[in-house]
């Protein structure tokens, strides 16, 4: 009897081995939560995960509590990052793995849970991955086709249909861990009972005939080999979702047995709720509840009303409709829906009440429309929600007059919109909310008033505008969603930026700001031009900025109104120890003005050329200061450092952040971007200017071309500029006063 015993339990261990060898891998993203690009999971995986087509920083994949984060906008290191995550670990014996680098067949299973729905029509997050540009099997998420509100469905498609061909029928919920299991069969004659060439979705499934949808592979038989499986999400997608406990196998067994979530074999649960209603009598009421547990495209639902079964028209489903269209007082009831899954394990819904009145019930607000003061160019919205029974319907009036265009109804709320305002849309505005109850169709409530106010935006000063920040967060922008108008100098020789945007310095009596223009490509201004700015406070890296956006914020604008240099304004003579003022001053007062230097030696930088970013000048005490050069500046990228400046003159900028260095090098938060190379002066020495005369004929000769010939009447001036005089210049002009001087200049 031993003896048979232990055959028993080998056999069974063995049995069990060879089954688990049926699993080529198992990954329950047991990694470290990501903090940095280090504990990415295409670092902390030890390579098992690599990238796709995702390059950014912050972009290689995220995991915390052991689940794979696949999103498209995360704080990333402090940094909002607009991802594009897509990563793939890899199967084929080529790339290190057990699995055999050969055709077959394959199944894989995940946990995913979305936190907030998709946009648009459809996208796909996971896949099977051939090579760089064929997914012979892609997994959708969408909101088209759904039942009830805020769901969403998963699809499939063969790896060249989009959308989806193939969409799994039921309605799924948000912060729902829901198990996936996709079949791939890229050959003829599945044994396992896969359809030739094809791929196969379940959604927690209780066995390989439990509901699932399929559809044909789209790439030829025998001509792919699957190498990986990935996760990706386009910065488009907009959803939010986690994926643990990815397995792989060969056969659905392994595959489903080992990916199970934690409602295997549990009650199933009821993620949302059916919800009462009060309606009148001869409408209609719908209740509706998403659940959530194994075999779910096979969960029975029987729907009760106090405590009793009904039976329901629409047959097995999740919706419920009372006697649509012709509701009487007999259908108020109390209402509940038992949901039961393949294993017989069931749960009750909580309690929906449902009242159905004979009596005329007026819509109550909730909310009502809100005066608003806004600016020519901006966006009005306004809104109401009311509680009402039946059908709502929403009349919205200016200055009473009934307007349609912009408005959007949706169930117990309703908004009215009206894009790029300009003064014409000042006026009172208001609506009317009506229900439907039969005996009194025009039994309605009429909101109060609500006022809009459209002006234009102020016109302020440049240090008015430094003082629009948060002194106790890094002096960062505040109040970013009010436009404000500004004119001034520009103070920079050119764009700063690259593509299609615009970056300058902007000066006016007070201060000076960046101005920063996106879509501006055509924004051009010379050096010395006045312009007009209307924008909204915003902080960059680089210090504070006023921001236009003629596409997204139609109210902003910009106008170069003159063409012409006008006077720079004086550059402020600053010591190297500005900043020792405090990064209060430095911020307020000095940030954004035009500046100047002075007694600058360059260092071991002499004698290099000149290239984009930061560098360090000294002067003759040894106090160091940053220089910063653009490099879309070709006017001094390439140029030659020389050893010493007499002046340097160029735009005092900053890092908002005090405890993040810029560029690494002394004085981190403030630098002096030098934008002309003339913005360096060299001092020029002495050269001695010859005159003879003969015959009352005046020669003059110098050595230097650089130097212009000079006259005046009185040593102290006013100096003219004798045109076209060169090296040999002669004269015999005798002038009115005897007394006549001359001298070489160096601009």
């Amino acid at each position: 009897m031993k003896k048979t015993l232990f055959m028993a339990i080998l056999l069974s261990f063995l049995t069990s081995l060879s089954s688990r060898a049926d699993v080529i891998l198992q990954d329950t993203f047991n990694y470290p939560d990501t903090i940095n690009n280090a504990t990415m999971i295409t670092n902390s995986s030890g390579g098992l995960w690599v990238l796709h087509s995702c390059t950014a920083p912050g972009q290689g994949g995220i995991v915390k509590n052991h689940r794979l984060e696949v999103d498209t906008s995360t704080a990333y290191l402090g940094v909002t990052v607009t991802r594009t995550d897509d990563i793939h670990r890899f199967l084929s014996v080529t790339n290190g793995s057990i699995y055999t680098n050969v055709q077959q067949v394959l199944y894989a299973s995940f946990i995913v849970n979305f936190t907030n729905l998709p946009t648009g029509s459809a996208a796909y997050f996971a896949h099977f991955y051939v090579s760089s540009s064929t997914f012979p099997c892609r997994i959708w998420a969408q909101t088209n086709g759904t039942v009830l509100p805020n769901t969403f469905r998963l699809g499939l498609d063969p790896g060249a249909t989009t959308p989806p061909n193939k969409i799994y029928p039921v309605d799924l919920a948000l912060n729902t861990d829901y198990q996936v299991v996709i079949g791939y069969c890229p050959v003829t004659g599945d044994p396992g009972g896969l359809v030739d060439d094809s791929v196969t979705m379940w959604i927690n499934p209780v066995s390989f005939s439990d509901a699932h949808v399929t559809t044909s592979d789209a790439f030829a038989p025998g001509a792919n080999i699957a190498n990986a499986f990935a996760f990706r999400q386009a910065s488009s997608f907009g959803a939010f979702l986690t994926v643990s406990n990815l397995v792989i196998s060969t056969t659905f067994t392994e595959a489903f047995t080992n990916g199970v979530p934690s409602t295997n074999a549990v009650a199933p649960k009821i993620v949302v709720q059916p919800v009462g209603a009060t309606n009148f009598i001869t409408s209609s009421v719908t209740l509706s509840a998403v659940a959530d547990g194994q075999g779910l495209g096979s969960l029975t639902y029987q729907w009760q009303t106090n405590g009793v079964n009904i039976s329901n028209p629409d047959g097995n489903t999740n919706v419920l409709r009372i006697d649509n269209g012709s509701a009487t007082t007999n259908d108020s009831a109390n209402y509940t829906v038992v949901v039961t899954t393949p294993y017989g394990l069931s749960t009750t819904s909580s309690v929906a009440t449902v009242f159905i009145s004979s009596q005329a019930v007026p819509p109550k607000f909730l909310t009502q429309p809100v005066s608003q003061k806004i600016f020519t160019g901006q966006n009005m919205i306004l809104t109401t929600t009311v509680a009402s029974p039946g059908n709502l319907t929403y009349t919205w009036y200016s200055n009473n007059v009934v307007v349609t265009a912009g408005q959007a109804d949706s169930g117990e709320s309703s908004s009215y919109e009206i894009d790029n305002v300009t003064s014409a849309n000042s006026a009172t505005y208001k609506v009317a909310v009506t229900n439907d109850y039969a005996n009194a169709p025009t039994n309605g409530v009429v909101s109060t008033n609500a006022v809009v106010a459209v002006s234009n935006a102020p016109i302020v000063t440049i240090a008015f505008l430094r003082t629009l920040v948060d002194p106790n967060n890094n002096y960062l922008a505040t109040n970013s969603t009010q436009p404000y108008q500004a004119t001034g100098i520009i103070t920079t020789y050119t764009n700063i930026t690259s593509g299609n945007t615009a970056s300058y310095y902007l000066q006016d009596a007070t201060a000076g700001i960046d101005i920063f223009a996106t879509f501006g490509s055509t924004f051009r201004p010379a050096l010395g031009d006045v312009v007009t700015f209307i924008g909204v406070m915003s902080s960059f890296s680089s210090g504070l900025e006023l921001d236009a956006d003629t596409v997204d914020l139609p109210y902003t604008s910009y106008t170069d109104l003159s063409n012409n240099i006008a006077a720079l304004p004086m550059p402020l003579n600053i010591p190297f120890t500005i900043t020792n003022t405090g990064y209060a001053n430095m911020n307020t007062n000095i940030a954004g003005r035009l500046v100047e230097l002075t007694n600058v030696f360059f260092g071991t930088n002499a004698g290099n050329t000149i290239a984009s970013g930061f560098m360090t000048v000294t002067n003759g005490l040894g106090q160091s200061f940053n220089l910063w050069f653009s490099a879309q500046d070709l006017d001094t990228v390439g140029q030659t450092v020389p050893v010493f400046a007499s002046s340097v003159t160029g735009v005092m900028f900053g890092s908002m952040n005090p405890s993040a260095p810029v560029g690494g090098v002394a004085n981190p938060n403030f630098a002096v971007a030098v934008t002309q190379f003339s913005g360096i002066v060299v001092p020029v020495s002495p050269i001695p200017l010859s005159l003879s005369v003969s015959g009352g004929t005046f020669t003059f000769n110098w050595t230097d071309s650089s130097f212009s010939l000079q006259s005046a009447t009185n040593v102290v001036g006013p100096w003219t500029t004798i045109p076209g005089a060169t090296d040999g210049f002669t004269t015999n002009a005798v002038p009115a006063d005897p007394t006549l001087f001359f001298r070489l200049y160096h601009p």
